[in-house]
C-alpha cells in the first residue's frame, strides 16, 4: 500500500531523520499533495497551460514581475491571491563569467561564516567546561549546606556531611603535609592508629580535650582541628565566590554564543542560497541546456498563490457547520529560464541582465491549509536544517543546565493536579445540554468538505485560465 499524506507527515516527526532524509520525505509529500489536489477537466486530465516565450530582445525580469503583480493585485488589476515563492534553483556553465563572479561571492560568504563558526566552537567548549565545573561546585557546596543547622535539620545528615567534609580535607589539603598528615601518621610506623578515627569524632576543642587518649595524640588532633576549621570557613567562602563568578561568566559566554550565532546565520544562508543545483535529465545525465564552454545558465522559479474559499460561499447552509481547517483555491506558476547573462553597466556599477527563453507552466489546485503548509515548508526548510543544526542544536542538549545556572530555573518536576471543588452549577449544565446541542455548530461531514474542495478546484481552474489568457494578451500573443 502506498504512502498517504498522514503517514508521510508522521514519518517527518521522527527526530532521528537526517536533513537529507527529511528533505526527501517532504518532496515526496508535496508531490502526493499536488497529485491529489490538482484541478482536472471532465476527461480527468490535469489543468496545465504552457507558454514558451523568447525574450532575447528584452530581459526576463519584467515577465516574472508582471506575473507576480497580476497574481497578488486586487480586482480589477489582478487576481487577489496571497503569493509566495516556493522554489528557486539555478545552474551556470562553469566556463562562463557569471559562474566565476558568483563563485567569488560564495567564497566570501563561506569564509566569513567559517571564521564565526570557529569562534562559536571555542565559546562552546568554554561553556561545556564551565557547566562541568559548576556541577562539581554544586556537589561540594551540597556538603557545606549539609553541615549548616539552618539548612539541614536532621542531626544524622549533618553528622554524615561533617564526616564527608573532613575526608575531603584530609585527602586534598592535609595530605600536602607529607609524613605529618593524618593519613600518613595513621598508617605509618609511628603507631598513631587511633588518630584518624579520633579526628573524625570531634568538632570542637572541648570535645578533643575529653578524648581518652595520650597527650601527644591530643596535641596533634587539636592542631589538625584548628587547621580544619580555618580551612572549612575560608574554603566555603572562596567556593561560593568562585561559584558566583563562574555563573556570571557562563551567562556572558552564553550571550556571546547567541550573538555569534546570530551573526553567522546571514552568511550561512547567503552561501546556501548562492549554491547551484546540477540539473539532470530523467536518465540522470547532466542537462543539455548547460554547456561548459558557453556563457549561459538555467533557472527554475515557482510562484504559489492561494485564496481562501469560504464554505458559506459554496452553500449558505454551510455557515452553520464547523470545518476543521480552511480550504484554498491555488495557482502555481513555474518559470524555467534558459538565459545568457549579459553584463549591464549603470554608472560605475555593473550587474547581470538575463536574456533568453522562458517556459512558463500554469497549474491549478484546490488544497487544505495543512497541504499548503507542507508545500511552503519545502522551500523554507530545504537545505536550511543544516544551518539550524550548526547554529541552534549546540545549545539544545545543554539547555536544561544553562537554564538552571543562568536563569536559576529548577528542573521541571511533575506537579500533582489540584483537586477541584465540585461545581454547584454542574447539574444545571447537564439539564440544559440537550438545548445547547440544538444551537451548537455541527461538524462538517466528508461530503461537505469534498464540495468545498471541489469549489476551490473550480475557482482555481478559472483563475488559472484567466491568468494564462491575460498573460498572452499583455505580451501580444495570439489568443482564442
Amino acid at each position: 500500500m502506498g504512502d498517504t499524506k498522514n503517514s508521510l507527515r508522521k514519518q517527518l516527526e521522527d527526530k532521528e531523520l537526517t536533513s537529507d532524509q527529511r528533505t526527501a520525505l517532504r518532496k515526496k509529500l508535496v508531490k502526493l499533495i499536488k497529485e491529489k489536489g490538482c484541478s482536472k477537466l471532465s476527461n480527468d486530465k490535469k489543468i496545465e497551460y504552457h507558454i514558451t516565450y523568447d525574450t532575447f530582445g528584452g530581459t526576463l525580469e519584467p515577465v516574472y514581475f508582471w506575473t507576480l503583480d497580476f497574481l497578488r493585485n486586487q480586482n480589477p488589476s489582478g487576481l487577489g491571491f496571497e503569493v509566495n515563492k516556493i522554489e528557486e534553483e539555478f545552474e551556470a556553465s562553469a566556463g562562463g563569467g557569471f559562474f566565476g563572479e558568483l563563485g567569488t561571492k560564495v567564497s566570501v560568504m563561506q569564509d566569513r561564516a567559517m571564521k564565526i563558526l570557529e569562534t562559536i566552537n571555542a565559546i562552546l567548549r568554554t561553556i561545556i567546561n564551565l557547566i562541568y565545573d559548576l556541577k562539581e561546585y554544586d556537589m561540594r557546596l551540597e556538603v557545606y549546606d549539609g553541615i549548616d543547622p539552618d539548612k539541614q535539620k536532621d542531626p544524622k545528615e549533618r553528622e554524615a556531611a561533617g564526616y564527608s567534609l573532613k575526608a575531603v580535607w584530609m585527602d586534598q589539603v592535609d595530605i600536602k603535609a607529607g609524613m605529618g598528615s593524618i593519613n600518613n601518621l595513621t598508617r605509618g610506623d609511628l603507631q598513631f592508629v587511633t588518630l584518624r578515627d579520633a579526628f573524625m569524632q570531634v568538632d570542637t576543642t572541648k570535645q578533643a580535650n575529653k578524648l581518652d587518649l595520650n597527650k601527644r595524640v591530643k596535641i596533634i588532633i587539636l592542631k589538625k582541628l584548628k587547621e580544619y576549621n580555618i580551612w572549612k570557613k575560608s574554603s566555603e567562602a572562596e567556593l561560593r565566590k568562585r561559584y558566583s563568578v563562574e555563573k556570571n561568566y557562563l551567562r556572558a559566554q552564553v550571550d556571546s554564543l547567541r550573538l555569534y550565532t546570530k551573526w553567522a546565520k546571514p552568511y550561512l544562508r547567503a552561501a546556501q542560497k548562492l549554491g547551484m543545483k546540477e540539473f539532470r535529465t530523467d536518465a540522470n545525465l547532466p542537462s543539455p541546456d548547460i554547456v561548459t564552454t558557453f556563457d549561459n545558465m538555467r533557472m527554475e522559479l515557482k510562484l504559489f498563490g492561494k485564496k481562501e474559499i469560504k464554505p458559506d460561499d459554496v452553500h449558505e447552509s454551510y455557515d452553520n457547520y464547523k470545518f476543521n481547517e480552511k480550504f484554498y483555491s491555488c495557482v502555481e506558476v513555474e518559470f524555467q529560464f534558459r538565459t545568457v547573462p549579459q553584463v549591464a553597466r549603470q554608472g560605475q556599477s555593473t550587474h547581470y541582465a538575463h536574456l533568453g527563453v522562458i517556459d512558463i507552466f500554469f497549474r491549478a489546485f484546490g488544497l487544505s491549509e495543512s497541504d499548503i503548509l507542507d508545500i511552503e515548508k519545502l522551500e523554507v526548510f530545504e537545505d536550511m536544517e543544516l544551518i539550524e543544526n550548526l547554529t541552534e542544536s549546540s545549545l539544545k542538549d545543554m539547555q536544561a543546565d544553562i537554564d538552571y545556572y543562568v536563569q536559576g530555573k529548577e528542573p521541571e518536576i511533575k506537579k500533582k493536579e489540584r483537586e477541584k471543588l465540585p461545581n454547584p452549577l454542574l447539574g444545571l449544565k447537564e439539564l440544559f445540554s440537550p438545548f445547547n446541542a440544538l444551537f451548537a455548530e455541527k461538524e462538517a461531514n466528508s461530503n461537505q468538505k469534498k464540495l468545498v474542495v471541489k469549489s476551490a478546484k473550480s475557482d482555481a481552474m478559472d483563475s488559472c485560465q484567466l491568468l494564462y489568457s491575460i498573460f498572452k494578451k499583455t505580451h501580444r500573443m495570439m489568443t482564442w
